[in-house]
């Protein structure tokens, strides 16, 4: 029994933290296509590959600076949705909306201009998966621990049950004697 609770409560630390992050990432980056926007520069441009032992990815790496009020700020943030991809020449497509040298408009949170974005205003897929998923793991571990809760006090009960039976019982049968 204290090995399934024990489950049952990772579980539901798991799912609620995997809920609560995308969850977080699915709000900012909607919240973010309403930002102040602000005028920048493309400090660096570039693809990155990573490698694995099963695959390749491309992630889109920018790198840009701006000005709020009179200070200034870097940032390396496109969008709060995924931008990895499989894809080289999808990356290298991303990667060319932000030449360089270029000016850019971006977006900064109000609260903290420090969190910018190029791309902002919608979130990956990625993204409501890990929300979706992770809240239903969070449901299913609590669905388990009331049913290991609801299973326990039905148990409880027979005990107590079978107890006052026996009781009873052998009372009666010092009765007849």
């Amino acid at each position: 029994m204290t090995k399934r609770v024990l489950l049952g409560v990772m579980m539901l630390l798991f799912g609620g933290v995997l809920a609560f992050g995308g969850g977080r990432a699915v709000l900012r980056a909607w919240t973010s296509g309403n930002w102040p926007t602000a005028q920048g520069s493309v400090l660096k441009s570039s693809v990155e590959t990573m490698r694995s032992k099963r695959s390749v990815r491309f992630r889109p790496h920018v790198s840009y600076s701006y000005t709020v009020g009179s200070t200034p700020y870097t940032s390396e943030v496109i969008a709060f949705a995924a931008t990895d991809t499989g894809d080289l020449q999808e990356a290298r497509e991303y990667v060319n909306r932000f030449p360089a040298g270029s000016h850019v408009e971006l977006r900064y949170a109000p609260d903290d201009p420090t969190v910018a974005c190029l791309d902002c205003g919608r979130a990956g897929v990625a993204d409501y998966v890990v929300a979706v998923g992770g809240a239903g793991m969070a449901l299913f571990a609590v669905a388990g621990l009331l049913e290991l809760l609801r299973s326990h006090q039905a148990a409880q009960r027979r005990q107590q049950r079978a107890a006052g039976t026996g009781t009873s019982s052998q009372q009666a049968t010092r009765g007849l004697r």
